[in-house]
């Protein structure tokens, strides 16, 4: 049996092991952010970068809520942004509550808040939390570093029509039935332990010119459902929503068409007027809306970004504001 720790890469050589580069950095500080934001809502700190970055560039800003899941990534966060401690309120949970933490908090308007929904660079370097199918690890996927093997439980336990449908909609996976199948046949002769238990399974059963699609696919889908992401997203727009006031602003970076979807089709609802049908009018104006759409296409990395960060190329920002 493979064993794996996650804590097993000391904090003192955390600034050797760990390293991420902030995507669309630029444009974040750009768009999302100007001279009299005061309060930070950042949901995924990661290593830090962004908020290294913002609170360089914005002295005046007196309140940064920093949120992870990752408890390394956070002590590790705590030491790179140690100059602006008395600023930050470091919080080990998921962004998804965001409106308990901040109606806790006596903060400052206006307020920004940051989601940046791509998996930190470390997840799929760091071998021991199981994201990546290019290393051995465990079967993990889980941004709670708490939940060892969640991918692992999924797959041994799933009913063979579940998995079969994540693998579909999550994955968008051709093949989904099929490999369903053949993980509950794999799983009666040995319960899934490592990312090499999948990957070996996935690459003996995909043609050889779609191994590696394959195993994107279908390690994605595992990664969404792990994490319920599509869930937790749509329920922290609408509570971000709720809680932001004029002159608030929200920017999320997303990074696959699923997640995408669910930002455009949030941000252009709230940002269009209410209508009605009446006698004059199919679509009849009843209330104006009360949000403003500041990038009217998501902005992508640029061809200069995409060079020093290969790794960007998904990424898709969006900016709302509250009027």
């Amino acid at each position: 049996m493979h064993k794996f720790c996650a804590t097993s890469q000391k904090l003192i050589r955390m600034s050797e092991k760990l390293f991420h580069v902030p995507v669309l950095k630029d444009e974040i500080l750009a768009l999302l952010f100007f001279d009299e934001v005061r309060t930070v809502f950042d949901g995924t700190l990661g290593l830090g970068g962004h908020a290294e970055a913002i609170l360089s560039q914005f002295p005046q800003i007196t309140q940064y809520v920093a949120c992870d899941l990752d408890s390394q990534h956070l002590e590790f966060s705590k030491k790179r942004l140690e100059k602006w401690d008395e600023k930050i309120t470091f919080q080990h949970t998921n962004f998804s509550h965001i409106r308990e933490i901040l109606e806790q908090l006596q903060i400052d308007r206006p307020l920004a808040i940051l989601l940046d929904l791509g998996i930190c660079s470390n997840h799929v370097d760091d071998p021991a939390k199981g994201f990546s199918f290019e290393k051995d690890g465990p079967l993990s996927m889980a941004f709670d570093d708490s939940r060892e093997g969640a991918a692992a439980k999924f797959l041994n336990a799933g009913r063979e029509g579940h998995i079969s449908e994540i693998l579909k909609t999550y994955g968008d996976e051709p093949r989904a039935k099929f490999f369903a199948r053949k993980i509950v046949q794999a799983r009666e002769e040995k319960q899934f332990e490592t990312t090499k238990d999948l990957r070996e399974l996935i690459e003996k059963n995909a043609p050889p010119h779609q191994r590696k699609k394959t195993l994107m696919r279908i390690f994605q889908a595992l990664r969404i459902v792990v994490n319920d992401e599509l869930t937790v997203l749509q329920e922290t727009l609408q509570s971000a929503f709720e809680i932001l006031e004029s002159g608030d602003r929200i920017g999320v970076i997303s990074y696959h068409s699923l997640e995408d979807r669910i930002v455009k089709q949030c941000f252009s609802t709230v940002s269009r007027p209410t209508t009605e049908e009446t006698d004059l009018s199919l679509h009849t104006v009843v209330a104006e809306p009360t949000f403003r759409l500041l990038t009217r296409k998501p902005i992508a990395p640029g061809q200069s970004e995409l060079l020093r960060n290969p790794r960007s190329r998904s990424a898709r920002f969006r900016v709302l504001e509250k009027i």
